[in-house]
This record gives structure tokens, C-alpha cells and sequence, in this order.
């Protein structure tokens, strides 16, 4: 995690020269580093109008933009708004404030079980329960810089091997990068990403160190499999690290090369054989963990580049025969690809007011609307759904699951 560029206003406007990209159409051919694909943006995956939640959200911190959370099967969402954490009941439309004028401004967050905890840029961590947050909120210092990301994570059970525990998180600044909370022997446990180039993995609510991995550049995110067996990191560098999971132990088995500059973000799919980096000169890096000595294929942002381009977040879709990995660009537009053959993608422009225009017809999104700054980016517990956050509202994107459980022969499955 490094800190804006004294340049950001000539970093941003150079996202407009004459070389920024037109819109790709239905059939055109964009160049990666592993070869020439075509990108099909005729393809709905989501409805291309979205439901809007008037729940505004901040990123404080201007490379880490996971600030919204849907980490169980309740219609529920979890978001950072300046120094104060909500609860938005998607239902009812309404939102109650969990945790308030908290004494940092938050850049990451995980909810899981009965706990919530949110990490700061200065290395402070909250921790609170969820069943009476006001009353035991806890405030510590761990590591010495950004809470870059945090994440509460379950064991998988021996029931349900390859569904992916949501209750998880992410937090990127300087201090603690990553949280993640899982279930160890009904004894949860928190893992911190930080800054300081470690990993840590902490009793929860003790805050008692188990486990510290040591890296050569600071950690920006974490992702564990949904089996439970696996574990990607990313950090202030091109490498991407692999380990092996078994219970508080972790043993690496690769560092990767993902592209050309850093990473803020990865996950792994439902079924854990695939997973995903997403890096600041726009680049998203699939692997399948079978053969991960050689990169699947690598997608490119619609806008280029490590400015309005860059990729701040990806996540593949938790459940269901859905097969959608979706990412997120440093402003306005969202990408969302078919993991089935990577070929077909359908953009999205994010618009911040129901006045101003949402999404662009699917095969003419355009660059000549406003940015609007994305803060996060999950799909609902089931699938069902997208949520984009803005800074002044949560959009909702409903998946057409019938048309991703259909095939050519039109059978369901």
C-alpha cells in the first residue's frame, strides 16, 4: 500500500488522452498477455438496471475499496461510512449503525458469526459483537502500519465441502491489510493482513497471536478457499503467494507472477479450483490451483492502465451454478466475465443518481459520463444479486440465474 501520488490530479487526467479506450461493441478483440480474446459485451449476466439502496458509503483510503460486506444468507449488508460501520436491512430499506464515531476512520472490515471487526490505517483494530456492539467494542493496535484487509472465515463443514463461508471481509491500508475470523474447533480466529509485510493469525475475542507469516512486501489481501485447504496473498509487488492450509498451520507451495505491478485484491471460486488476482496496472490474473504453474488466462480492465483502470476488486460468485467472476475498476465501471470460457463479458457503468444515466446499453458502454468513485464490491450470499458500492448509494444488480443455469440444449440443472 503506498500512499497517492503528489500528481494525482495529472495521474487521473492522463486517463483521458486521446489513447483511452472506445467502447469495445459487440465482437471486438482486445490483447492480453496471454493471447488475443474476444469480448462479447451483448451478454446480460445482471439486469443492466439496477435497484438502488440510499445507504452511502466512503473508501478512506484511495487503493482499498472493499468497504461492503453481504457475509451471510440475511438479507443484510454490512458498509463503512467515514468513522462509522451500518447495517442495511435490504428488505426493509433501512439502516441502523453499528459501530459509531469510532475513534479511526475504518479501510477495512469483516462480519462473521457474532463479530465485527474493522481495521485502521494506523494499525488499530475493533473488535465488537454484533449481539451488543455499543457495550464491548475494543480498540488494539496490531502490527505497525495500515489494517490493509481484514476477513472473518469458517472451516468448511465435512457436510458441505465446497460451498465458500462468506462470513468474511476485506480491509486494505497501511497498517493491518487483512482479517479473516475462522472456526477452529468451534474457536474462532482472525486473520490481519498488515503493512509491516506479515500475515497474522489471532484468537478472537483474546487477540492472542497464533501464527505470523512474514513476507517480502506489505500484504494488501488474503484469500482462503472455500474448502478451507488453500490460501492466496497479495501484496505491494507483482508476486503472488500460495500456501497450503491445515488448521492454524500454513505451508506456501508457489509464488506466481501476476502482472506487471501491485495487487489489491484476489479470491477463490465456489468450487476452490480457480482463483483470481486483481492488479493496479489493470490487469485480473486467473489461475486453476491443479495447474497453477501457468496462468489460466489474463483479462484486462475496460479502461486500461493503473489510473481510472486499475483493479480494485474481484470476487467470483460464492454459490450456485452461477460461474461469474465480477471486478472492479478504480472509477465507473464494473466487469463481469463467464468463468465457462472467459470470452463473454458484460460491462456495466455505474451512474451516482437515479437523475443521471445507470448502466449504458449493454454493447455501448461509454466514457463520456462523470467518474463515480466505487467503494465495493460482493455478490449476495446466494448469488442472486451484485452490489456495487458509491459514495452515495449501494446499487443492487439482479443475476439472471435461469439464463446461467440453462444451456445450449435449454436443460436446467
Amino acid at each position: 500500500m503506498v500512499a497517492p501520488p503528489l500528481i494525482w490530479n495529472r495521474y487521473i487526467l492522463s486517463a483521458q488522452s486521446p489513447s483511452t479506450p472506445t467502447s469495445p461493441g459487440n465482437g471486438s478483440a482486445y490483447h492480453s498477455k496471454l493471447g488475443t480474446y474476444s469480448v462479447v459485451n451483448s451478454y446480460e449476466f445482471v439486469r443492466p438496471t439496477p435497484r438502488r439502496h440510499m445507504q452511502r458509503t466512503s473508501w478512506n483510503h484511495w487503493q482499498l475499496r472493499d468497504v461492503v460486506l453481504c457475509p451471510t444468507a440475511k438479507q443484510e449488508l454490512y458498509s463503512i461510512y467515514r468513522c462509522n460501520v451500518d447495517k442495511y436491512d435490504i428488505r426493509k430499506q433501512q439502516s441502523t449503525r453499528i459501530l459509531g464515531e469510532l475513534e479511526f476512520d475504518p479501510v477495512s472490515m469483516a462480519v462473521g458469526g457474532d463479530y465485527i471487526v474493522v481495521g485502521g490505517q494506523r494499525a488499530e483494530l475493533a473488535v465488537a459483537r454484533l449481539s451488543d456492539p455499543s457495550s464491548s467494542t475494543v480498540v488494539v493496535r496490531s502490527g505497525g502500519s495500515i489494517n490493509n484487509f481484514v476477513a472473518l472465515d469458517r472451516q468448511p463443514s465435512a457436510a458441505m465441502p465446497r460451498r465458500r463461508f462468506r462470513d468474511s471481509a476485506a480491509f486494505v491500508e497501511d497498517g493491518v491489510t487483512n482479517l479473516s475470523i475462522m472456526d477452529s474447533q468451534n474457536t474462532p480466529r482472525l486473520l490481519v493482513c498488515n503493512n509491516d509485510h506479515t500475515v497474522r493469525l489471532m484468537s478472537l475475542p483474546g487477540l492472542d497471536l497464533l501464527t505470523e507469516l512474514k513476507f517480502p512486501t506489505a500484504v494488501n489481501y488474503a484469500a482462503i478457499s472455500p474448502d478451507g485447504t488453500k490460501m492466496c496473498v497479495v501484496g505491494d509487488s507483482n508476486l503472488v503467494f500460495l500456501f497450503n492450509k491445515r488448521g492454524d498451520s500454513f505451508e506456501k507451495i508457489a509464488t506466481l507472477t501476476a502482472s506487471e505491478d501491485a495487487s489489491f485484491s484476489c479470491d477463490f471460486s465456489q468450487s476452490s479450483e480457480l482463483f483470481a488476482v486483481g492488479s493496479q496496472d489493470g490487469y485480473v490474473t486467473v489461475w486453476d490451483i491443479r495447474s497453477h504453474q501457468q496462468r489460466l488466462v489474463q483479462l484486462e480492465t475496460f479502461q486500461h492502465g493503473r489510473s481510472r483502470g486499475a483493479c480494485r476488486n474481484v470476487k467470483f460468485s460464492p454459490s450456485g451454478s452461477v460461474d461469474l467472476l465480477a471486478f472492479s475498476e478504480h472509477s465507473s465501471f464494473v466487469n463481469i466475465v463467464d468463468t465457462r470460457c472467459f470470452e463473454k463479458r458484460q460491462i456495466l457503468r455505474v451512474a451516482g443518481t437515479n437523475e443521471e444515466p445507470m448502466a449504458q446499453t449493454p454493447d455501448s458502454p461509454t466514457m463520456a459520463e462523470p467518474d463515480y468513485q466505487i467503494t465495493g464490491l460482493r455478490f449476495a450470499y446466494d448469488s442472486s444479486a451484485l452490489f456495487v458500492g458509491l459514495e452515495g448509494s449501494i446499487l443492487e444488480y439482479s443475476v439472471d440465474r435461469v439464463s446461467r443455469h440453462s444451456f445450449p440444449s435449454s436443460a436446467i440443472i
